[in-house]
């Protein structure tokens, strides 16, 4: 029975995980277009330094060989669901079950010149470019540097950069711009959110909220309301979409996410099943957030299910816990220094380093 699971992601190394513990059988292939798993939530990080690209990435050929599965570099064209054919570059490769993990990928609204003009941080390719673009500014001068996106990446991106110039000892302006009226918006919390702004603002960061890009030049952002600063650097950490192969696939979707069903399989498809930030799941009036936490215990059901439906037995409803009505995050602000967000409780004390603790707990369970 062989098991192909497109994405090697936090959800998509769940789900290879626990298929090898509940199953010394079943030939498991993962296919990822990258060859690293890459802990995305410290991403922000390389940019100042406290972390290198060793230190939060995995060989996946290597992850993949010690737990008995075979790992494929390359990117997916086309799946055909009735024939069971998963189609990449060079071959078709065949499956009994079906486990779409691909993730999701950065928009940028169709704001003229974002794409063209922007860095961001949102893969280790992304944020090595970034931080590459940032070394290659005069120190002499004030360099200026525009965030725009004041979510969860956003707001911890900001505290990176001033670390950054504070080794430097060069001048520096960042800004950090949000369209909506205050920072930190999916997380709908005053508190937390004056908690972070006065945190990066009192440290420099200069902070817009309700205020729209309109358009990005090659030195300047123009916005909504006629407003116009120049820039060096612009990095973009506004929003996410649907994965493109999720987009092309003619399978049942939820305002463009794929949709499952409380047992995370893909409808009028039984041996698909869906995880991660690739699919919008809603039990009972609450959504799953797009995080570490929902992806990785979305993971461990869908294999879980999956062993259950090669047995015949009855699947496990799916019931999110880090929801968009109730969301829980740790948020670095530089200077060693975080929060956590959880029960709609704003804690600050050991946070960094409680958030640093799960960051190493996990990469040293993937070696």
């Amino acid at each position: 029975m062989k098991v192909l699971i497109l994405g090697c992601g936090f959800a998509g190394l769940e789900v290879a995980k626990t298929l090898r513990k509940r199953s010394k059988e079943l030939e498991i292939c993962a296919i990822d277009r990258r060859t690293r798993f890459e802990y995305l939530a410290a991403l922000p990080e390389i940019l100042s330094g406290k972390v290198t690209p060793d230190d939060i990435s995995v060989d996946l050929n290597k992850f993949a060989t010690s737990i008995n599965a075979e790992y494929i570099n390359a990117e997916v064209v086309d799946i055909d669901f009735i024939a069971k054919t998963v189609k990449i570059s060079t071959s078709e490769i065949s499956y009994d079950y079906l486990v779409l993990a691909v993730g999701a990928e950065q928009t940028f609204f169709g704001i003229p010149g974002a794409e063209e003009y922007s860095y961001s941080v949102n893969t280790m390719e992304g944020a090595l470019r970034t931080r590459e673009a940032l070394d290659k500014l005069d120190s002499i001068e004030e360099s200026s540097v525009a965030v725009i996106g004041a979510g969860l990446t956003g707001v911890e991106v900001a505290g990176e950069l001033l670390d950054y110039f504070k080794k430097r000892a060069a001048a520096a302006r960042i800004y950090l711009v949000e369209m909506m009226p205050m920072v930190l918006p999916a997380f709908s919390h005053r508190n937390l959110a004056n908690s972070v702004r006065n945190s990066l603002s009192g440290r420099g960061v200069e902070i817009a909220t309700e205020t729209a890009v309109q358009e990005v030049g090659a030195d300047a952002i123009l916005f909504t309301d006629g407003e116009k600063i120049p820039y060096d650097i612009i990095i973009w950490t506004a929003g996410i979409r649907p994965n493109s192969l999720v987009q092309k696939l003619a399978l049942p979707k939820t305002k463009g996410w794929l949709h499952v069903d409380s047992n995370l399989r893909v409808p009028g498809q039984k041996g698909t099943f869906a995880v991660g930030d690739t699919i919008y799941f809603e039990r009972d009036g609450a959504r799953s957030g797009q995080n570490v936490e929902e992806a990785e215990r979305q993971g461990k059901v869908a294999a879980g299910n999956l062993i259950r439906a090669i047995k015949g037995e009855k699947l496990k409803r799916y019931r999110p816990k880090n929801t968009v009505q109730n969301p829980r995050a740790f948020i670095s602000l530089g200077e060693n220094k975080a929060v956590i967000y959880f029960a709609g409780k704003v804690i600050t004390v050991c946070a960094y380093k409680l958030k640093k603790y799960v960051e190493h707990r996990y990469m040293r369970g993937l070696q």
